[in-house]
């Protein structure tokens, strides 16, 4: 009887420590973080705070770029500016294909970030 009531507690703790690492390993990460420069010698940086430098983004006609940056729950890159000007978004596509196509889309995948049909590689 003992025996059995051991096995269950060994049997229920490991299902728990699985479910445990099972969950610890689908939290968000952040591959965008980082330096990005392009074949062209552009340099995009995003850090973890949500900051950015994103000279892609320059909207002329107020004279500034995005210097923050977001990710939402679908993917989508969302850049905005302190001066509220220089705002666009970018929906995160499944192959660089599809980025090179369409210049209102990104891919990210390991060193390799295409963005407004671009592509950049990591340096840092």
């Amino acid at each position: 009887m003992i025996k059995k009531k051991y096995i269950r507690i060994t049997v229920v703790f490991c299902m728990i420590v699985f479910l445990f690492i099972g969950l610890t390993g689908c939290g968000k990460s952040n591959n965008l973080v980082g330096s990005w420069v392009s074949e062209g010698d552009d340099l995009v940086k995003f850090e973890n705070n949500g900051s950015c430098s994103a000279p892609f983004t320059y909207n002329a006609a107020w004279i500034e770029s995005a210097d923050s940056y977001t990710i939402k729950d679908d993917g989508t890159l969302v850049f905005s500016s302190t001066g509220g000007h220089a705002n666009s978004s970018y929906k995160l596509v499944d192959s660089e294909e599809e980025a090179l196509k369409d210049r209102h889309t990104y891919y990210i995948s390991g060193d390799t970030l295409i963005i407004r049909r671009e592509k950049y590689e990591k340096v840092d």
